[in-house]
């Protein structure tokens, strides 16, 4: 059996997966296995991954979303570790072997390890993933220390395709939730975080596609998509209602962010003249204590900072 199951997602990205593949092949580390799940692609991917069949397990399924073709690959993983790629993105060579080596070293309380990234595509945003969050430790690896923050950061440290996880912790029922359309991947490491200790490698070792076209799952969310605002939603509740022993401050900190998240979602309706759905929203921050006159001036204060952004964005264009 492999030591790693690396698992490949895709869904028509046929003139970006073969690179993702070609930097598997490219591993300094050898025992592996690529299984490569096709999410109802209508485009030529198993056409252009013919040539890779004999070093790749390609299967194909019927368009179910990123999460359901991630759980798909980790039911059908035999490695003990499991790490996830997207199919636009990239690993440099010495990933796999750096992880291993990081957990070899740090010990078996460590069940999740993930590296640096930097980002390609986008010349507007930050060289890498560690100093967008402000990790800024001169230590080559080490034990992550308070996961949650980190997790929980506006912006991410920790990216799904960065991360090396065993098997065991991902697997049904524990894997990716297929209800949610957005944070499926924030959702995941927050569950992870409760399991087992995290640890990290300070190398850019992943490169992550940002470019402003691929209508990724951020874009989705930025564009007030009732589902994925309806997503974000699930997760922070799903999150409130975890262990009875989570710490009182951490669950307070998601009650923030859901309360916030509904504020957020308020002035978008408002903004769109969707008066009856932002009534109910508003109920619905009502419920977690904010009386009207908060309710009032919060609104009004994030309004204004919309169309200051709007105005911002139409001089700028």
């Amino acid at each position: 059996m492999p030591a790693v199951s690396v698992i490949i997602p895709t869904f028509n990205r046929s003139k970006l997966v073969v690179n993702a593949v070609q930097s598997v092949l490219c591993q300094t580390y050898r025992d592996y296995e690529i299984i490569v799940v096709d999410d109802g692609s209508t485009d030529d991917t198993a056409e252009v991954l013919k040539p890779y069949m004999d070093r790749i397990r390609y299967v194909y399924q019927a368009n179910l979303g990123a999460s359901a073709a991630q759980n798909r690959g980790v039911q059908l993983a035999r490695g003990k570790w499991i790490s996830i790629l997207a199919s636009d993105d990239l690993w440099l060579p010495s990933k796999l072997e750096a992880q291993l080596k990081v957990v070899a070293i740090l010990g078996k309380d460590f069940g999740a390890c993930f590296t640096n990234c930097d980002y390609f595509g986008n010349t507007d945003v930050i060289p890498s993933a560690f100093e967008q969050a402000g990790l800024h430790g001169k230590l080559p690896f080490g034990p992550l220390e308070e996961p949650f923050k980190v997790i929980l950061a506006r912006h991410p440290a920790i990216y799904v395709q960065s991360l090396l996880v065993l098997r065991s912790l991902v697997e049904c029922p524990n894997g990716f939730d297929e209800r949610i359309v957005v944070a499926e991947d924030t959702d995941l490491l927050f569950r992870l975080a409760f399991k087992t200790k995290f640890c990290f490698v300070n190398e850019r070792l992943v490169r992550i596609d940002r470019t402003p076209s691929r209508g990724c799952l951020m874009e989705l969310y930025s564009r007030s998509d009732d589902r994925a605002f309806g997503s974000r939603e699930h997760v922070f509740q799903k999150w409130i209602c975890l262990p009875e022993n989570m710490d009182p401050g951490l669950r307070q900190t998601v009650e923030e962010m859901l309360k916030d998240h509904y504020y957020n979602w308020l002035v978008t309706k408002l903004y769109r003249f969707r008066y009856v759905k932002a009534f109910k929203i508003a109920q619905k921050i009502k419920v977690r204590g904010e009386n009207n006159k908060i309710i009032f001036r919060t609104v009004a204060s994030r309004a204004k900072r919309k169309i200051s952004s709007l105005i911002n964005q139409l001089h700028g264009s």
